[in-house]
């Protein structure tokens, strides 16, 4: 919980304008609000610069009066940090026979390459870490570094005063690499983490790995009925063409089971696609640029999707049971053959539509990204960290926590499995990113264009697997052409390279290879602040209230005039509240 408004301004003698070559390899992301999702995000591997560019820091030597760098130095003596870590139960299942996660590939590497081991304080999954990490916050007794996974467990402790000011440590330790992974979100990262001038922690990035929310149709369903919205095969539709494919399907039950056109989950995020094909967003903070705030949920463009939704329920090409299904049942429907139309990140065959491939082997995607009436396709930046890790105040090596991050995120993305065959044969074999001592990813915004272009070009023959950037590229990247030996006759053994081939090829071939060559991404940078004390009092049920909304209107219950008594209710309930303290406390931060 914020109690005051705590100035953060960004420190940009943080950030280093070096640009060095790069490839970078991209993950399989996540999806909001589903434990998939989550899944994907734990699957994120590390891109990768120039060998060359990080010898040259790595080995800098004192020339010229300069001081030689000491990102990469050693402790002459063991050093041993007590940490606090997640340890979700998929995490400990990938360790190796007879490890641990104080002893496992990554922690091992720490130790050759540094001289640092650890001892876990803490070691827990998801929200008893979170409260395990409250606890110590209260007592003040946190441990000597630790990963934190909630931003407002940042801002408590920075209030409470328990952070060490790593500033000049970053300043000082940080490789190049590491500079330019965080230059290239353009400061968003660090300004998060900046607290009065002072860098409170070295935030994970996150690549925007949801976005865009992509069209996913059933090309063989298509193919059956001779459809196809996509004439000029610029992989980008309008919603009006989406209602097309869903109408014909519904209109030939294509399934034979009774198709359903368009299924939705109960939350209010599913519709971020329509009201984007709208020109709007769902659930953001968007700054005005005139010093206020809006709550993107209350534009017209919502309300105008929320129309268009009904319409859809009232013809039956939205399911008839809009508003009770959640995302389980949702994919229920896809996997039982009872729905061709669903809608999420480029990353969807490597987990959900793997089971409908399990359970209907004829079964083809396709994927769309979705623009509006003058051709645009509205894409919001995600929040761009995704975990911080800190250092105690009073520890005497706050340094550590830069040279692990070098180490973990710049030095060992160059390794092969000549050079480090312990790490890269565990992530080869699904190990875990998160064994490591840190749980955040340090990916640069261009993570999911590079991974594109890598298996693209071993899909094009120009790039053999075995030369691709990362072991996670050459993994996929060599199961992909397994597949692709027999694309007709897809088995037990071949499916993961299937589901490979959908998501790096066929979805990033939308997401990133069709929106970069339409050249209409029109991107929005919304504000995510931590939680002000109006918005932790009001906001739990002015999503309540915006829900109701969203389902009576959609299913007819209140007519789309209720949209505007609607808005008043959410601004006097507390909203117009959560707004003027928010723009107060950007306007002084």
């Amino acid at each position: 919980m914020l109690k005051g408004k705590a100035k953060r301004l960004i420190s940009c003698a943080v950030l280093s304008t070096t640009v060095l070559a790069m490839t970078a390899c991209g993950s399989t992301g996540t999806d909001t609000n589903t434990a998939a999702g989550n899944q994907a995000a734990q699957d994120n591997t590390q891109s990768t610069n120039t060998q060359a560019a990080a010898d040259a820091q790595g080995s800098a030597s004192a020339t010229g009066g300069e001081v030689a760098f000491k990102g990469f130095e050693p402790y002459e003596e063991e050093l041993n940090i007590h940490i606090g870590r997640l340890a979700s139960q998929h995490t400990v299942s990938t360790l190796l026979p007879g490890d641990t996660l104080e002893d496992n590939p990554y922690t091992r590497y720490v130790k050759e390459k540094l001289n640092i081991t650890f001892t876990d304080e803490i070691e827990a999954a998801d929200e008893d870490y979170k409260n395990h990490i409250a606890l110590a916050t209260s007592s003040g007794d946190i441990p000597e570094m630790f990963t934190v996974t909630n931003y407002d467990t940042l801002v408590d402790l920075v209030e409470s005063d328990l952070l060490c000011d790593l500033t000049d440590v970053f300043n000082e330790y940080a490789s190049d690499y590491i500079r330019e992974i965080y230059d290239s979100f353009d400061g968003r990262g660090l300004d998060m983490v900046t607290f009065d001038g002072k860098l409170m922690a070295l935030p994970g990035t996150n690549a925007d790995n949801g976005v865009p929310t992509l069209c996913w149709i059933r090309k063989d369903w298509m193919d059956k009925l001779g459809i196809n919205p996509d004439e000029d095969g610029d992989l980008c539709v309008t919603y009006e063409e989406i209602a097309d494919v869903a109408r014909a399907f519904v209109d030939k039950d294509v399934s034979g089971k009774g198709t359903i056109g368009i299924a939705m989950s109960d939350g209010i995020g599913d519709a971020e696609w329509i009201a984007n094909a709208n020109g709007g967003f769902v659930g953001k903070w968007l700054d005005n640029g005139d010093g206020t705030i809006t709550w993107s949920t209350l534009s017209d463009a919502n309300k105008k999707s929320w129309e268009i939704l009904h319409q859809w329920f009232e013809e039956g090409i939205l399911d008839p049971q809009f508003g009770t299904r959640t995302y389980e049942d949702v994919t229920a429907l896809l996997i039982d053959n009872k729905c061709g139309i669903a809608f999420g990140a480029w990353h969807m065959p490597d987990w959900r539509f793997s089971h409908v491939k399990d359970a209907n082997p004829e079964a083809e995607y396709i994927a769309y990204t979705i623009k509006d009436s003058t051709g645009k396709v509205n894409l919001a930046h995600e929040n761009p960290t995704n975990n911080f890790i800190v250092v105690r105040k009073d520890y005497p090596h706050p340094e550590a926590a830069v040279k692990i991050q070098n180490v973990l995120f710049d030095e060992l993305v160059h390794e092969t499995l000549d050079t480090a065959p312990e790490v890269m044969s565990f992530v080869q074999n699904g190990g875990d990113n998160f064994t490591k001592p840190v749980q955040i990813e340090c990916l640069p915004s261009t993570t999911k264009d590079v991974y594109y272009n890598e298996h693209q070009a071993v899909l094009k023959g120009e790039l053999l697997p075995e030369n691709t950037s990362t072991a996670e590229n050459k993994n996929s990247s060599s199961i992909m052409l397994e597949y692709l030996k027999d694309p007709e006759h897809v088995t037990e053994e071949t499916r993961t390279g299937w589901s490979f081939y959908n998501s790096r090829i066929v979805g990033l071939g939308a997401a990133i290879g069709g929106l970069n060559a339409n050249g209409n991404a029109n991107w929005v940078s919304p504000l995510y602040p931590p939680t002000l004390e109006a918005m932790e009092q009001k906001k739990a049920a002015l999503d309540t209230l915006e829900l109701k909304a969203y389902i009576q209107i959609v299913t007819g219950e209140q007519p789309i005039e209720y949209f505007e008594q609607y808005k008043a209710d959410w601004m006097s309930y507390g909203g117009a509240d959560i707004i003027a303290e928010m723009e107060d406390y950007y306007a002084n931060k």
